[in-house]
This record gives structure tokens, sequence and C-alpha cells, in this order.
């Protein structure tokens, strides 16, 4: 067992609450990296120039095709991994739906699923899955963890990001909004640093400030504290009442920085009403 797997062990015999979820969610990820692996993406300059305008990489009309061409091949051997991942029965029941449909549909039909997913029409996206009996979070978690292995991990580094000078609220290699956020220690402090929870990818932002709405007002933004918690809090906006899990250390990112290991704190914000955004298992807007 590495480093990070110890370390990972630790915290979920520290929240047994957790154990169901983690194997879960480690299954069918290793379950999708069996099957799925990184397409090639351009260069660095290449990059830089195409998303200066603040287009993610994702939503370029070469860029995208490629992605869906992978994904479409992908998506029926990977939903047959997926049935050999120990999940509750309701899962099973809607991944072995979702397997039959896949592997009975014509190429251009799953295409059109995943272009769904990967451009955010959660209108049409809807009107999709209830039209071909889909469980929508089903089917949006196993599309976006199979955009997350094609995308190359250098690409999801902060650095990269950081070098090219992306500071905007939504991820530059898919469009999606952040789900939780990173305070880095930097040269002159700490900077922010936002997190994917559809590819993945990490990127720098702003401070101060909502991420979702823009306000800067900071008498309408506060901080919730987890009692007895250090590594985490939540940065609340009372504009757009929404809040994001900022992880405050550094060292244990693959804990941290993974949305449903830090489930648990999403209780504190709900509990008074705040809202969750940014999740791959919630409409986009």
């Amino acid at each position: 067992m590495n480093r990070a797997d110890q370390k990972m062990q630790e915290y979920l015999d520290k929240h047994p609450f957790l154990q169901e979820t983690a194997a879960v969610q480690q299954g069918m990820a290793q379950a999708v990296h069996n099957v799925a692996g990184p397409v090639e993406f351009p260069a660095q300059d290449e990059i830089k120039a195409l998303t200066q305008t603040g287009i993610p990489l994702l939503q370029n009309k070469e860029i995208q095709e490629k992605i869906s061409a992978a994904a479409v091949s992908f998506l029926p051997p990977v939903l047959m991994e997926l049935l050999g991942v120990a999940v509750p029965e309701a899962l099973a029941a809607a991944l072995q739906r979702f397997a039959k449909w896949a592997g009975e549909q014509e190429p251009d039909k799953r295409r059109e699923l995943i272009r769904l997913v990967i451009t955010q029409d959660d209108e049409n996206l809807n009107a999709f899955l209830q039209a071909e009996s889909l469980q929508g979070a089903v089917v949006r978690a196993v599309i976006w963890q199979i955009v997350d292995a094609l995308v190359p991990a250098k690409l999801k580094n902060h650095e990269f990001w950081q070098k090219l000078g992306w500071v905007r609220n939504y991820c530059p290699v898919c469009g999606r909004q952040a789900i939780m956020a990173h305070l880095r220690k930097e040269k002159e402090g700490r900077a922010r640093f936002l997190v994917c929870d559809g590819c993945h990818t990490e990127w720098p932002f702003a401070r101060v400030g909502c991420v979702y709405c823009g306000n800067e007002d900071l008498t309408k933004m506060h901080i919730l504290e987890p009692e007895g918690q250090s590594a985490i809090r939540l940065d609340v906006c009372d504009e757009c009442h929404a809040y994001l899990k900022t992880y405050n250390e550094e060292g244990e990112e693959g804990i941290y920085l993974q949305d449903w290991a830090t489930l648990h704190f999403d209780m504190l914000g709900e509990e008074q009403n705040f809202i969750k955004k940014g999740s791959v298992l919630l409409e986009s807007k």
C-alpha cells in the first residue's frame, strides 16, 4: 500500500460511515480507468491560444468531437466493467439499464447523449433521459468519469493553468462550475485554486469573492468551520446562498479534494439551507 492509499485508509478508519461510499466510488473509478485512457490533446501553446477568449477546451468543436468519439466507443465496455463492481441494489439496477441501452444503440445515439452531458445542456439532456428511461445521476456520473479518464493528467494540474493565466470561475477543460476550492501556499501568502468534479482539473481563481455569483462584498460572505476540523471550511455567499467546501491545508489532496470523501461537511451547509453546486450528480446550473 502506497502512502496515499495508507492516508486514505486511515481517514476511512476515522470516518467509518464513509466506507461504503468509498468502496463504490473507488471501485467505479478503477473500473472506468481499466477500460478508458487519456487521448492526445493539443500542445500547450495551442491550448493557450484556444482558451484565451474563455472557451473551455471541451467546448471547442474539434476537441469536443474527438472526446465524444472516444467516449462513444468506451461507453459500452465501461458499463460492462462497471457491472462487476459491488454497488447498492438501486445503483446496480440503474447501471444494468444503462448498459443494456448503450449496447442496443447506434453510435450516433450514444454520441448525442454524450454531447448533451459535455455541453451541460440540462433541458435537452433531461428530456433525453426521460424519453430513454435512464437515471440522470448515474448517466452523468458515468459519462463524466469517462471524460475524466480521457483528459491527460498534465491538463488537470493547477500549475499548468497558472502558467496559462486562466483565472475564470469555470473549469478551463470542460467548463463546469467548481465543486471545491484549495488554498495553497504561494510566495506572497496563500492563493485559491478551484476544483472541477467532472474532469478533476484544478485552476487558479481570485482569493476573495463568490466563485458562483461573483459577489465581492465581504459583508455578504462568511465562513462556516466544522467543529474539531481544521482541514475543511465552508465559504458561504449570502447573495446567492451557495457554499464552497475549501481545503485549507496541503499534503492530503487525495482525500480532501474528493467530493465524496467530504460529504459529511455538506451537511453543515445544507442544515443552514445553503446550496451545493458543481457536483456531477446535479444539474449544471
